[in-house]
């Protein structure tokens, strides 16, 4: 059965649209207020600064971050 156009631009879509980002893919990478995100998933989204809530979306997107203290 062959794949309609369509249906090959979609399953290329969803396959962009699960990478997970981690710390090593934002500037927590090497920061001291990170949280361990190798076990915990969700900790890529949190760290000592905002332990009861998301890290600011610039974070997450990629841009830098006030509160960064290299290790």
């Amino acid at each position: 059965m062959r794949m309609s156009e369509a249906d090959k631009r979609k399953l290329e879509s969803e396959q962009r649209a699960i990478i997970r980002t981690t710390n090593n893919d934002l500037i927590c990478r090497d920061c001291l207020l990170r949280m361990a995100d190798d076990v915990i998933f969700g900790n890529t989204s949190s760290c000592e600064q905002f332990p009861n809530h998301t890290k600011p979306k610039s974070v997450l997107c990629g841009g830098g971050c006030e509160f960064y203290i290299q290790e």
